[in-house]
């Protein structure tokens, strides 16, 4: 990942910490970048106001965020693409919306909420490798960053992907 790119995040997360958060699903927007950005920079400056912002004025909405989640749907959509002939931009979207889930409850301390449809969304990209594989590429890239190697029960399924470029057409 590059440094213009967790510059976004960064930027995404600015913004999103000093517009206010209404309601639970801003919350778990502001767990997704955090998320992303502790797993390309865990030490990162900005995460020290959203740590406090979960910790504090985040916490009720993230806790309605996680009760509400409704993770079967994003799994599905996942499990669709096999089933169908879909395009890259189909598989991607779904499986950064699922990434992205995923990043969240790695920095909300979640991770047990969604590790069984993270083993599940790898299992389903080792069976069907040819839909994953124009991701490879980034793939390859996330499954090289320390915090995904030192937690391959929930992140696996990058791994997966960066396998399927073998099986590419």
């Amino acid at each position: 990942m590059s440094a213009q790119e967790l510059a976004v995040l960064v930027d995404q997360l600015d913004e999103m910490l000093s517009s206010g958060v209404d309601d639970a699903d801003d919350a778990l927007e502001i767990a997704s970048v955090a998320g992303m950005i502790a797993r390309l920079e865990p030490r990162h400056p900005s995460l020290a106001g959203a740590v406090a912002w979960r910790e504090d004025a985040g916490a009720d909405l993230l806790a309605e965020a996680w009760e509400d989640l409704d993770v079967d749907e994003l799994v599905a959509s996942i499990d669709a693409l096999v089933a169908g002939n879909p395009t890259e931009d189909e598989v991607e979207e779904a499986v950064l919306d699922f990434d992205e889930l995923v990043a969240a409850a790695a920095w909300c301390g979640r991770s047990r909420t969604v590790v069984p449809f993270a083993v599940e969304v790898e299992r389903t990209v080792r069976m069907v490798p040819e839909v994953f594989a124009p991701m490879a590429p980034f793939g390859l890239e996330l499954a090289r960053l320390p915090e995904v190697a030192q937690q391959l029960d929930l992140y696996g399924f990058w791994l997966a992907i960066a396998d399927a470029g073998a099986h590419e057409l």
